[in-house]
């Protein structure tokens, strides 16, 4: 018999997370966060390879018809890995255990979203087979997770809060010494963030290590006048101009631009945003007009497209935003010439 996964978004407040709150808002994201990129790649793909690395035979990733605009392209990246655009996760966690049985699937690894766990899967899959239940739930010093091993055929009705197994047997317990981190609010992406830089946990940057503890991307740009202080992250097809500081495990996501003069000090600036000039962002993520201040809990939106924006064209969502309508986005400026020159391995300040 076989081995599969199931990675199901949207659960758990993952599609809105309503219960995150910032100065007293609250504060949604368009996508899962386990979409969201960190250290150019997302938690999403991490988990992928994890079960994939755990012999697992197929793949299933159920993502909710909502957010499915928001969900990252996997088209060949990964075989046998299957994606499927869904209404009801939970009920379409239950129609692919039964479909996974009828593919001779014995066992199913079932892993929530919004949590990222290092593990030995291999040895959560043994532990449940020796244990004879049905469905075995992990759990760490904090509680429970959203990772369950559950045989194929005999769970009558699969809950992700509160998993049913046969009713003469109760659920395994398998407790994960490992690193977890669970993705509830934004403030966790920082946090796995600052985790991958420390090596507390086992990511690692997407791209060159052109210096100590300074990863840099593919198609990257850093000016030779932009200074850039380990550990720090710039992600494919980003571009740093001049007089500019990265600093204090911070990380710039794929396809942002980061203007004259700026500094960003222990802050995240998630994919595809543009931060105008001379700007001072501290223990914050930014994503396009919206800036989350993790150290006061305060989430601004900038109207002002020159200090803060999407770069290039609009997604239809922002990655996070107020509950509340949203109003139409303003009209792209001029992009400015930028006269200084791009990054060169042997001049540029970069520190380690």
């Amino acid at each position: 018999m076989g081995l599969g996964a199931i990675l199901a978004l949207g659960n758990e407040q993952e599609a809105g997370w309503d219960a995150a709150q910032a100065g007293g808002q609250e504060v949604r994201f368009a996508q899962s966060l386990a979409c969201v990129d960190v250290l150019g790649r997302s938690v999403i793909e991490r988990t992928i390879e994890n079960l994939r690395g755990a012999a697992v035979d197929v793949v299933d990733v159920l993502v909710p018809s909502e957010v499915s605009n928001a969900f990252p392209s996997l088209a060949g990246k990964y075989s046998n890995v299957k994606v499927e655009f869904v209404s009801d996760v939970s009920i379409a966690i239950n129609a692919t255990l039964k479909k996974q049985a009828q593919e001779g699937i014995g066992s199913s690894f079932v892993v929530s979203g919004n949590t990222y766990a290092e593990t030995d899967l291999l040895d959560f899959f043994y532990f449940h087979r020796e244990a004879k239940r049905s469905a075995t739930r992990a759990f760490d010093d904090e509680g429970p997770l959203g990772m369950w091993v559950v045989d194929c055929e005999n769970v009558p009705y699969f809950d992700l809060e509160k998993p049913v197994t046969n009713s003469n047997q109760e659920g395994a317990a398998y407790f994960i010494a490992g690193y977890v981190r669970r993705l509830s609010h934004p403030r966790d992406l920082r946090a796995l963030t600052l985790d991958a830089f420390r090596g507390i946990c086992s990511i690692r940057p997407s791209g060159e290590e052109v210096r100590p503890g300074i990863w840099v991307a593919e198609d990257a740009e850093v000016d030779r006048r932009a200074r850039i202080v380990a550990p720090a992250y710039i992600g494919c097809r980003s571009r740093v101009c001049e007089d500019t500081l990265v600093t204090r495990c911070s990380s710039i996501e794929k396809d942002c631009y980061v203007d004259y003069g700026t500094v960003i000090e222990d802050s995240s600036i998630l994919a595809n945003t543009r931060l105008g000039i001379w700007l001072d962002l501290r223990h914050a993520l930014a994503s396009g007009n919206r800036l989350l201040s993790l150290k006061h809990d305060v989430l601004l939106e900038i109207s002002d497209p020159s200090v803060m924006r999407f770069n290039g064209a609009l997604p239809k969502e922002a990655a996070f935003s107020p509950r509340q309508e949203r109003q139409p986005a303003p009209a792209p400026q001029p992009e400015r010439t930028a006269a200084a020159e791009t990054w060169q391995l042997g001049a540029n300040l970069i520190q380690g």
